[in-house]
């Protein structure tokens, strides 16, 4: 009976065409026909269910390179991250003057000075400081610095150059993560020969390492201003394309590094829960939680065993509440005009109850809405990099007490995209030109020249630009991003038909 039972597929009718393929069949699950008997139970109606993508699905990337495509060109990414450091080293002994006559380098070097003399674990008790992870990278500094016997508390060129020196290698890592991005991107939905298009894909990243490296806004913030803006958009940029590529846990175990270096990083956090959310949902957010949760404990769990929870707090509540008395620090955003005119501070009332903070808080909400909707339509990596870009931005121009350096990030998260679709270059050069104007203008390398270029007309010139800018960006977005106005009407007018 055994060998009656399987001297013939039950399909092998619907196979030979005898049958028509939605007639019925019965499935018998054994191995030697499951892939044959799964096929042929697979009637029409099925297949296009199964076809029909669902509203709130993420796709998965696909044809992603691998490590072994990322590092094709690793001989000139090598070549540029030499021309990088090149063309750095004239400019490290130069300094960047605020207004006040002041040097943000000088923070670093009095907080090494807390930490050689306090202990590393004082830190938060004995200094001013509101940074909190960048401790991990000045407290080594100290070390060496003691090492060799140097003094605090005069502007030696040995500590000068030191305090630059993990700046310039953020750089060369933020070279690496863009050139990464890019070529990931450049692959994205790519399809025809492997090859060429692992070339295209690494020809571009190499172009777009060779700008980050010698972008002049880039260069003056981290060998004249020593900041550590580049370490921050290095993690915003790794953030966003590990999160779109499913590995939520290393994208929020990168991000809270970031974060902790310096909370800028901040900006694309609902960006980065959207994605998390649409790709694995309730799963992913565990997982991204759990990672970050690890690396921050990792981080300031010295400091909190020794009893400095409530001072970490403290210094965040400072950084997100900067009580002000102007609405810009020098930044080109559209809080210039108010600060050249009637010269009110953040928390100043501009009628009634609401002050100029509030006012601030609600552009860039709505701002955030508009990003993260572009990203919900545009559903793959160029869209979630154009509105990480945008929140980036948005978070430079509408916010009060915002610095010059906070339109960085849009630098780095901005360049692949533009790579790969050339029309962005219209918001990236007059963006990168601006920024490194607005740098040099409020910090600029000449001692005599520190503050008097604060009220020139030139800043108020390049305000108006920036909101051009910034307007045309957000321009660019609203069409897709009103297309999730356009799906939840669809449900609604759907909804009653199917019930």
């Amino acid at each position: 009976m055994r060998a009656k039972s399987h001297a013939k597929c039950p399909h092998a009718d619907v196979f030979a065409g005898k049958l028509h393929p939605s007639a019925p069949v019965t499935f018998r699950p054994h191995r030697r026909y499951h892939l044959a008997m799964s096929t042929a139970r697979t009637s029409v109606p099925i297949a296009e269910e199964r076809a029909r993508p669902r509203a709130w699905h993420w796709p998965r990337a696909a044809g992603l390179p691998g490590l072994r495509r990322l590092a094709a060109g690793w001989r000139q990414l090598t070549l540029v991250l030499l021309v990088s450091l090149i063309a750095r080293i004239p400019f490290v002994p130069l300094y960047a003057y605020l207004p006040d006559g002041s040097l943000d380098e000088n923070d670093w070097k009095g907080w090494m000075q807390a930490l050689h003399e306090h202990g590393f674990l004082n830190i938060f008790r004995t200094s001013d400081t509101n940074y909190v992870g960048y401790h991990w990278v000045l407290w080594p500094l100290s070390v060496v610095y003691g090492w060799f016997g140097g003094t605090y508390g005069h502007d030696g060129g040995a500590l000068h150059v030191l305090v630059k020196a993990p700046i310039i290698g953020f750089d060369m890592l933020l070279i690496c993560i863009v050139y990464a991005a890019t070529a990931v991107l450049a692959s994205e939905g790519e399809s025809g020969d492997v090859t060429r298009v692992a070339a295209r894909a690494t020809h571009l990243a190499l172009i777009a390492a060779l700008v980050i490296a010698l972008q002049p806004g880039a260069i003056y913030d981290s060998a004249i201003w020593p900041n550590t803006d580049s370490l921050a958009t290095a993690a915003m940029l790794a953030a966003i394309v590990l999160a779109y590529q499913g590995r939520a846990g290393f994208a929020a175990g990168v991000w809270t590094f970031g974060f902790l270096m310096k909370p800028q990083p901040i900006v694309i956090l609902p960006l980065l829960v959207l994605i998390a959310c649409r790709r694995d949902g309730l799963r992913a957010l565990v997982e991204a939680s759990a990672a970050g949760a690890v690396v921050g404990l990792a981080m300031t769990g010295p400091w909190l065993l020794h009893g400095d929870f409530i001072r970490i707090l403290h210094v965040y509540r400072l950084l997100f509440h900067d009580r002000a008395p102007v609405l810009s620090w020098s930044a080109w955003n559209i809080w210039r005009f108010w600060d050249a005119t009637v010269h009110p501070a953040a928390d100043s009332r501009a009628f009634l109850f609401i002050t100029y903070r509030s006012i601030g808080l609600a552009l860039s909400a709505v701002a955030a809405v508009i990003a993260l909707a572009y990203a919900w339509v545009r559903s793959d990596l160029r869209g979630a990099l154009i509105a990480g870009a945008y929140l980036a931005f948005a978070f430079y121009m509408l916010p009060v007490t915002t610095h010059e350096r906070y339109l960085f990030p849009i630098l780095g998260l901005l360049l692949p995209v533009a790579m790969v679709e050339r029309r962005w270059f219209w918001i990236y050069v007059p963006v990168s030109a601006i920024f490194f104007f607005n740098l040099l203008t409020a910090a600029p390398p000449i001692k005599s020249l520190d503050g008097t270029h604060i009220h020139d007309p030139l800043f108020l010139a390049g305000a108006a630009i920036n909101v051009l800018i910034f307007a045309a960006y957000t321009g660019a977005l609203l069409p897709k991003a009103w297309g999730v106005v356009e799906e939840a009407r669809g449900r609604l007018v759907k909804q009653p038909a199917v019930a």
